[in-house]
């Protein structure tokens, strides 16, 4: 039986349970304590219920941290600003982004980093902020349940719309286009034999079409030769034509000196000619008129001075 002294027991013993303990949860937490930390913020936009301070964040599933702190911040709308802390050695770049999940169906919310593909700059500290922001995406559930309000009322429009559509003036539209449709239906089942005798006769139709085009092209070829020379001849035609303008042309160029003579000279005579020619006309009509009323005027004309006894 041990005769010392048992607080030394004691002591000994919650010191190993202790440290035993402090093991436990490093190699829980996949930490051994002296790892180098970085801290970041997060500006949630939405309800981050389940999530509580010191609640796990890992970076693609692998735990990394945990949140150290979380504050209410008004700005424009109501945020909540969740700090960080993260181990130094996870690839935290421009390209990173925070989600919120869900573990199991205890409603307990962690927080998990995410990276797009590619490379990406370092991430900076932006003026007004204690440490770097990681911008926050809504993921999976998430972003199912955060457009939910979006797609309800999308929904609920689709359905006021529905029910416009389904009116009474509307259901009384569509009711006589139904009866209009049946009436059309039926017409032309009572058409039936004629709409079925329409692909002969379009085949009559085309054949005589096609026979008519036949005798125009026979009536051109027989009448190509004739074509030809008429042709022909407006084309001499254009020529005799074409020499005659050129001879005319010749012929102005040189008598254009006499013309311009004639022109100046000639026409100006030309009233008193035409007055004398009427004069000529008068004493020809006279002389006619005389002959017509005493012919023998001609051969035998009476003294001025004779006397003339009545019978």
């Amino acid at each position: 039986m041990f005769k010392g002294n048992n607080n030394f027991v004691v002591g000994m013993f919650v010191s190993v349970s202790i440290a035993v303990f402090v093991g436990f949860v490093l190699w829980l937490t996949g930490r051994s304590g002296v790892e180098e930390m970085e801290n970041y913020s997060m500006m949630f936009h939405r309800d981050v219920s389940g999530l509580s301070i010191g609640g796990p964040v890992s970076f693609m599933g692998v735990n990394i941290g945990t949140v150290t702190r979380m504050q209410l911040v008004r700005n424009e709308n109501m945020n909540v600003r969740v700090d960080i802390e993260i181990l130094e050695t996870t690839p935290v770049d421009s390209g990173t982004f925070a989600s919120l999940a869900f573990q199991g169906i205890t409603g307990v919310a962690v927080i998990n980093l995410s990276s797009d593909p590619g490379l990406h700059d370092p991430i900076v500290l932006e003026p007004g902020h204690e440490f770097p922001v990681i911008p926050v995406r809504d993921v999976g559930l998430a972003a199912l349940l955060s457009s939910a309000p979006k797609i309800m009322n999308q929904m609920d429009d689709l359905l006021t719309q529905a029910n416009q559509l389904l009116g009474e003036q509307n259901r009384a539209a569509i009711a006589s286009t139904l009866e209009n449709l049946q009436s059309l239906v039926s017409s032309l089942a009572e058409s039936r034999e004629t709409i079925a005798r329409l692909p002969s006769d379009l085949e009559r139709t085309l054949a005589g079409i096609e026979a008519t085009v036949d005798r125009m092209q026979g009536i051109l070829k027989d009448a190509e030769p004739g074509l030809s020379s008429i042709v022909g001849n407006i084309d001499l035609t254009s020529e005799n034509l074409a020499s005659l303008t050129a001879r005319l042309d010749n012929w102005m160029a040189e008598n254009e000196a006499g013309l311009q003579r004639f022109v100046e000279e000639g026409l100006g005579e030309a009233p008193e000619l035409i007055s004398s020619a009427r004069q000529a006309l008068r004493q020809l009509e006279k002389l006619l008129q005389e002959m017509q009323n005493s012919p023998s005027q001609l051969i035998h004309r009476v003294p001025e001075d004779a006397l003339e006894i009545d019978p």
